[in-house]
């Protein structure tokens, strides 16, 4: 089995901002843009008035409209989330957030498509603030690139094959019309994925089962072949798990995402544009 490895950023110390910033993603960014704005409010409008005031007045532009403070507002978010070296993700999010809100402001959409797109979002993401997964639908490529790795993993004796954050169950339901024999079942936190793919399986005359849970709290040793297209920020938590729980012999697949500093046994690339599948042995 391949032994860990200390990554460079491991040894290295981090940066001050990052020491003060709370270690959850979601309340970082929420930190950075009440910060944002609050720096915006209370010190800009004079230091722009009193220094630039003449540079201003003299390009025409006006500290009235909205769009000059929107600007500053993603520039200095954007600065901030660099300096606490959050994901190149989450800095898109900070610019692309205050638009949309400002956007949606001059639409004027009645309360309920509000209403109704928060339902939506929340029964789709759920708990996505704790497991740090977001919804991935995986692509037929990959599919079939994981039902060849089932092909050649040992002998024909049944596979226990399981998909962890199954979404709406289109691999598990692929493998299970593919493979008959085996035993393919998934687990999906976020309710409304789930419930779509518990509907699927009833009228898709497999024998794929979903799960509505937290695979967290599932014992690994109890599966062949567990496959998880996931996210990085969680690949180091899984792969302790897996390294834990699973005995030898048995496979371990990711797609897109490898597990970090880990080399592994096979990379598996279904077809362009489509993300590759990381292989591990156990």
């Amino acid at each position: 089995m391949p032994s860990a490895k200390l990554s460079v950023e491991t040894l290295l110390p981090k940066p001050w901002l990052q020491r003060l910033l709370p270690k959850r993603l979601w309340c970082q960014a929420l930190l950075i843009q009440t910060l944002s704005i609050l720096l915006i409010a209370g010190l800009a409008p004079g230091v722009i008035n009193s220094v630039f005031a003449f540079e201003l007045s003299h390009l025409g532009i006006s500290l009235e409209h909205v769009w000059i403070w929107l600007l500053l507002h993603i520039c200095l978010v954007s600065l901030l989330a660099k300096a606490a070296q959050m994901p190149v993700w989450w800095r898109w999010i900070h610019a692309i957030f205050p638009v949309a809100v400002l956007g949606m402001q001059h639409i004027n959409l009645p309360a309920t498509v509000y209403l109704a797109g928060f339902i939506i979002t929340l029964t789709l993401y759920w708990s996505v603030h704790n497991t740090r997964v977001p919804f991935y639908p995986s692509f037929p490529a990959t599919w079939r690139a994981l039902h060849h790795v089932l092909e050649q993993h040992g002998d024909d004796a049944p596979l226990k094959v399981l998909d962890i954050g199954s979404g709406i169950g289109d691999l598990a339901l692929f493998l299970a019309s593919q493979r008959v024999h085996d035993e393919v079942s998934g687990i999906e936190i976020a309710p409304l994925p789930w419930a779509v793919s518990a509907v699927r399986a009833l009228f898709s005359g497999t024998s794929a089962r979903f799960t509505l849970g937290d695979y967290r709290e599932l014992d690994f040793a109890k599966f062949d072949v567990i496959f998880a297209y996931l996210s990085p920020a969680v690949m180091p938590d899984v792969w302790q798990k897996v390294r834990a729980e699973m005995p030898a012999g048995t496979l371990f697949v990711s797609s897109e995402f490898p597990v970090p500093d880990m080399t592994a046994q096979r990379i598996i690339y279904p077809q362009k544009n489509a993300p590759a599948l990381y292989v591990y042995s156990l």
